[in-house]
């Protein structure tokens, strides 16, 4: 499957757009998965521990490789041994300290229920095929996504660089996604593990009603504020924090409930599911449905007909709303 083009390729600078992925998944550890992106990428090992491990100076840039859990990223777990006066780095055994044991240990039960991550550096817009060499790798290695085990919540994130930070334009993001959220699950398949789970809750209903508004004008304090009044955590499919921290980080460091955010100019479209262990997935496949997002974003007037359509079913229908949505949707997509 090929990877499709945005229609708006070019940020304000006229460079291309770049893409970051992120992904998620288990039984392939940290020190295998640099040893394969050093064998795709080059690139040279920098390593902060055994869980949070950097490829950097590859061919496409630097890459980040971690255990998806602070517990050992951030060795947490070392707090209830200091308090008893307990230092595991200085218990010696036969084959390394105590310290390595406990990690092992903690990496056998949680490696169960907590991804590793590959955090792949952000890629011109147009060259995205050369992503797949590394998925395709981490399958014939038996990593493991989403449906590996009933409770792996695993995702693909993608981050998709903004073509400009006209707050304009971003509303009209937030507006295409919200349309298309019902058809998304459905065509996606997003995994009933990812529905469940609290890492990919869906935006209230009253903030989509307020951001389909065709009134709602908000200058970017205010979008940024209502943002956060609605949604007051990181745990949303499309996450606009890194994006409104990039703008105002001021404004977003008052935030005290949302935890760290790293500033980026861009989206973090956190929907897909890791799909790394099934053999006719591709990140294509999940870039794809952004594009549509994308574009949709683009064409302004097919935005609002479809917004307006989308606030009329969502008053007068009193059950099933999603599918008929999706059905609606797709008429407007061929």
């Amino acid at each position: 499957m090929d990877f499709k083009q945005l229609s708006v390729q070019h940020n304000e600078k006229g460079d291309l757009r770049k893409v970051g992925f992120e992904m998620e998944f288990s039984n392939v550890g940290v020190e295998e998965a640099v040893q394969i992106v050093q064998e795709l990428y080059g690139g040279k090992v920098e390593e902060a521990h055994r869980f949070s491990q950097k490829v950097v100076g590859t061919s496409l840039g630097d890459f980040t490789v971690e255990f998806d859990l602070t517990l050992l990223t951030e060795k947490n777990y070392k707090k209830v041994f200091n308090k008893l006066n307990i230092k595991l780095e200085d218990y010696k055994l036969e084959k390394g300290t105590l310290e390595d044991s406990v990690e092992d240990m903690l990496e056998s039960v949680v490696g169960k229920i907590f991804p590793y991550e590959i955090a792949i550096p952000p890629v011109p817009c147009n060259q995205l095929g050369q992503l797949e060499k590394l998925r395709q790798a981490l399958y014939e290695h038996r990593a493991q996504g989403t449906k590996a085990f009933l409770t792996n919540a695993f995702g693909t994130h993608i981050n998709v660089e903004v073509p400009n930070t006209r707050t304009e334009t971003l509303i009209n993001y937030l507006r295409a996604f919200l349309l298309l959220y019902p058809w998304l699950l459905e065509a996606g398949k997003t995994d009933l593990a990812r529905r469940v789970s609290p890492f990919i809750d869906p935006y209230p209903e009253a903030y989509a009603k307020l951001i389909l508004n065709p009134a709602y004008q908000p200058d970017q304090e205010k979008m940024i504020s209502d943002y956060h009044r609605y949604n007051p955590d990181r745990n949303r499919p499309l996450d606009m924090y890194p994006l409104f921290s990039a703008l105002s980080q001021d404004t977003v460091n008052q935030f005290k409930d949302i935890g760290k955010v790293k500033s980026r100019e861009t989206f973090h479209y956190r929907l897909p599911n890791s799909s790394i262990s099934q053999p006719d997935w591709t990140l294509a496949q999940e870039w794809n449905y952004w594009v549509v997002i994308d574009d949709l974003a683009n064409t302004p007037d097919k935005l609002e007909k479809m917004s307006q359509e989308y606030l009329h079913l969502k008053d007068n229908c009193l059950i099933g709303f999603d599918s008929k949505w999706t059905k609606e949707t797709e008429k407007w997509l061929t």
